[in-house]
């Protein structure tokens, strides 16, 4: 391609007799990376100058364009991708790279939208009384995402009062039936610069508002323009056109907490609970009345990242939730208390694409520190969650390990130490997510290391990448250490013990933190 023009556009898709999720994965790539459009004519009449055609994805007909006028040439419309690059340097094949890397839920392919002002008539005929549209999963293009950011030679970074705005119009063949759905790409027009953003991760539009539709155009707009239009590249990414509503993600922020507090533990037999929700999931926790004790999952709005006393376990290392959030989950999954589950509240099972992740307050201080029953982590060492995924006949679908201490090799050791992005999509479609932990410090019952973390904006979309190396072979970190020394022991009963008994025993510290041990 010889030059690439890029402005306001408005492209139609046409849908055919039957409805049905286009995921673009039938679409065959084209040496593993696109599929551009002049290679995907079908019987149709083009002239010497230009070139219309169609493709098809499942059970729609998607519109594309190539022009050659000469002294450029270039294409409009839509395409299909397989590339995974995330950054944008030259057009060919830049265009093409989205800002995540893969299609939805970890896919292979994906759609890419190119809009050009000078062509924004497409006809397209419809062969469909009407179908509702579901929706669909959109992110931003690497291009747009690098002219956003740093600007790109025809358009400025963007700064305050900037946007970048998609427009999605539907009709059908009824008079006035047009209905929109308006979706920003970026948006810098608040006064507060904390909540400036730009699409950095697939989003789902819901687009049943526009009822029956026989047709669905796209235009986009926005403030960085010359005489010409649009500077700003006109792209965007699609995939699972019509698909299934995701759950909605637990923020916790559905979940009333106090200032600088947390999930309340129970001191009431009556009041012991199995479970809470946030958004469409459900998080199993429990309390023993008898000992002031909790387990499994709870919540938190804690700023505060430092640990000193049992008190601070509901903190955690960054201090308050992902993204400048205020509430987060806490996890306490010790081996002893038993399976620790998250369930979906759906009636189907489905894919749970991930969440966020950092470690608690009080794990990180052992592992930075060591405690009066963990070692402090050296080379060699290691602090491991699993995730089990479950189906609907509670078959396993697989697991997913993600470590939030690894110090096996010196030249990349780290101790998650900020929010981190954990992908779940490679279990498939489960039920139920199982959650466990393990460490080079003990194992089973018996792990030494404070069994918890901290998570957040669980079922999001994200992209998962490899925490760098922030920790040197002896562990140069400071926090606050927790040495405390046994003040009193007792079992299940709440009786106390003189000595340790055979069995599983309750251990509480000077400092009020308290442990199970097992004595064999």
């Amino acid at each position: 391609m010889k030059k690439c023009f890029y402005s306001f556009a408005a492209l139609c898709l046409a849908m055919s007799a039957q409805a049905q999720v286009v995921d673009f994965e039938n679409v065959e790539t084209i040496e593993g990376d696109l599929v551009l459009n002049e290679q995907n004519f079908q019987n149709n009449f083009y002239d010497a100058e230009e070139k219309e055609g169609l493709f098809m994805s499942g059970k729609f007909v998607f519109s594309n364009s190539w022009a050659d006028y000469g002294a450029y040439e270039y294409w409009y419309g839509f395409a299909i991708s397989a590339r995974t690059e995330t950054t944008y340097e030259e057009l060919t094949p830049d265009q093409f790279n989205s800002c995540v890397g893969h299609g939805v839920n970890g896919s292979k392919n994906y759609a890419v939208f190119f809009f050009d002002a000078y062509n924004n008539a497409m006809p397209i005929e419809t062969v469909t009384s009407g179908e509702t549209v579901s929706g669909f999963y959109i992110t931003n293009t690497a291009w747009v995402v690098k002219s956003i950011l740093e600007g790109d030679g025809m358009s400025g970074a963007f700064e305050k009062g900037d946007y970048l705005k998609l427009t999605i119009t539907g009709k059908n063949d009824a008079p006035g039936s047009a209905k929109t759905v308006e979706v920003m790409l970026a948006d810098y027009t608040s006064e507060n610069e904390a909540d400036h953003y730009y699409l950095k991760d697939w989003t789902w539009v819901d687009l049943t508002s526009l009822g029956k539709v026989n047709n669905i155009t796209f235009s986009i707009d926005g403030t960085k323009k010359n005489e010409w239009g649009l500077t700003t590249p006109t792209y965007f990414c699609m995939d699972d056109f019509n698909g299934t509503a995701p759950l909605r993600v637990a923020t916790f922020e559905d979940i009333e907490i106090g200032e600088e507090g947390h999930m309340s533990v129970s001191t009431e037999a009556d009041d012991e609970r199995t479970a809470f929700r946030s958004g469409d999931y459900e998080f199993a926790t429990g309390c023993m009345s008898d000992y002031d004790y909790w387990y499994w999952f709870g919540y938190a709005n804690e700023t505060d990242n430092t640990y000193a006393k049992l008190a601070d376990q509901w903190k955690n290392v960054v201090g308050g939730g992902y993204n400048g959030s205020k509430n987060y989950g806490v996890a306490y999954a010790a081996a002893f208390n038993g399976p620790c589950y998250v369930t979906l509240l759906s009636d189907e099972a489905a894919v749970v694409p991930g969440f966020y992740i950092t470690n608690s307050a009080y794990t990180y201080s052992s592992l930075t520190q060591g405690d009066g029953y963990a070692k402090k982590f050296e080379l060699g060492d290691w602090y491991l969650l699993t995730v089990t995924g479950y189906d609907a006949d509670d078959n396993v679908t697989g697991t997913k390990d993600y470590y939030l201490a690894d110090l096996r090799e010196a030249a990349s050791a780290y101790i998650i130490d900020d929010w981190r992005y954990v992908d779940l999509s490679t279990l498939g479609e489960v039920k139920r997510l199982m959650f466990e932990l393990s460490s080079s410090d003990g194992e089973g019952f018996n792990i030494n290391t404070p069994t918890y973390f901290c998570f957040d904006d669980f079922g999001a979309q994200g992209t998962e990448v490899l925490p760098e190396s922030n920790v040197t072979t002896g562990i140069s970190l400071t926090t606050t250490g927790n040495g405390a020394a046994e003040q009193g022991r007792f079992d299940l009963g709440g009786r106390r013990l003189v000595a340790p008994v055979k069995g599983l025993n309750i251990v509480r510290t000077e400092d009020g933190s308290v442990r199970k041990v097992i004595v064999k």
